[in-house]
């Protein structure tokens, strides 16, 4: 029988095998330290347990993450391990950046500050004895990841002048985890591209005044929209009971029930997404809740029991669509006290309805709005608030 060959893994150009030997870590130390970079994707402050982890195991002062370099438009935006000192910190963000040799290092490769300036010209410069001395850094490794162009991420590692420079031990370490560095930075940046594309799809339909509601595979409420949450708070027509939606008549209930079981059941049919809809009467004699029900798109590699299997759509015909005040103005040239008018319409109000709440005359009122009728092209106050509906300005 041929005896199988090791398999060796190639990281940066690297072997594997050898930089494993030199870092001194343990099988179980490597484990931890690669899932702790990877579950440091996550939370408020990503990665800040394993810098700290990490900085202990390198005997350093300072571990530090640049995820964005500072401009002129945006401050920095670095994750660190070691002593806060933002008065210190912040000349780097202002100032120091901009004469730092220690940058655009050959991506994903670890080095020293040793081998990018002259020593002595290092020591003697204004980012060392301002910057680094006061943080007492002395001693300086690092790297820069990403899949070329600019960086991705700027790794860098220190020590005080007490300790001693980094050897082969503390740079395998670095280049061995780098890879997964990389790999989770990259990671981090789709969910904040999905977080903050769930944000703009919420905004709006907060300001359509539209309820949205995800419920699990059980039927179970995931995440609601603030809009759903005031429906649901009210108990008229459509509460919360035992973590799932219930309507408060039981032949509705019974329907609604069935409309959710349908699309659970088939959301994961090859047909296109189901959807029904419903309306709900509401105890309080209040126009009737809009329900649409719809399978929710179905994840490819995902099928857990939490997983978004429902939308629910509410729509309460009394929650009124917002509209900024600013946004009117720009959109139609309309003056602060001709937007304030228009948004009193579009919110069900008649003209002197809106001039006694906003305390004005009749005459001032029609006068207003006479002149939002030029801007806007219209000549009648159905066709304003059906313009203004119809328009951007609900959804800025």
């Amino acid at each position: 029988m041929t005896e199988r060959k090791p398999v060796r893994v190639d990281i940066f150009g690297s072997d594997f095998e050898d930089l494993f030997r030199k870092s001194g870590l343990t099988l179980a130390e490597y484990d931890r330290l690669v899932r702790m970079v990877y579950e440091g994707t996550a939370g408020p402050t990503p990665w800040s347990g394993f810098l700290e982890v990490l900085r202990d195991r390198l005997d350093a002062n300072y571990v530090t993450m640049i995820l964005r370099p500072p401009s002129p438009e945006h401050p920095w935006q670095v994750v660190f391990a070691g002593e806060a000192k933002p008065e210190i910190a912040e000349t780097y963000n202002s100032f120091f950046y901009a004469v730092d040799p220690f940058v655009n290092l050959p991506v994903g490769r670890v080095m020293t500050v040793e081998e990018v300036v002259n020593e002595e010209e290092w020591l003697r410069s204004a980012i060392y004895q301002e910057f680094l001395s006061p943080l007492e850094v002395r001693y300086y490794l690092g790297a820069d990841l990403g899949d070329g162009g600019e960086p991705s991420c700027r790794f860098r590692v220190s020590r005080a002048e007490h300790s001693q420079n980094f050897g082969d031990a503390a740079r395998a370490t670095c280049q061995i985890l780098l890879p997964h560095i990389r790999c989770a930075v990259r990671l981090r940046n789709q969910i904040d591209v999905t977080e903050a594309e769930r944000q703009l799809y919420a905004g709006t339909l907060e300001r359509l005044a539209v309820g949205a509601v995800i419920l699990d595979k059980r039927g179970k409420i995931l995440r609601s929209n603030d809009a759903a949450m005031e429906i649901l708070r009210q108990r008229d027509g459509l509460s919360v009971i035992n973590a799932g939606l219930h309507a408060a008549f039981g032949a509705e209930n019974r329907e609604l029930q069935g409309m959710i079981e349908h699309a659970i059941s088939g959301e994961t049919s090859p047909r296109p997404h189901l959807v029904s809809g419903m309306s709900l009467t509401r105890p309080s004699g209040r126009p009737n809740l809009g329900i649409v029900v719809k399978a929710a798109p179905m994840t490819e590699w995902s099928d857990s029991a939490e997983s978004p299997a429902v939308v629910v759509i509410i729509r309460d015909v009394e929650q009124k669509s917002q509209a900024s005040q600013t946004v009117l103005q720009r959109l139609y040239g309309l003056t602060p006290a001709e937007s304030t008018l228009a948004l009193k319409l579009l919110g069900g109000m008649t003209v002197d309805e809106a001039s006694e709440q906003l305390r004005v005359s009749r005459n001032t009122a029609r006068c207003q709005l006479r002149a939002i009728f030029a801007k806007t092209g219209v000549t009648r106050q159905t066709e304003l608030v059906r313009l203004l509906l119809s328009g951007v300005a609900p959804l800025a």
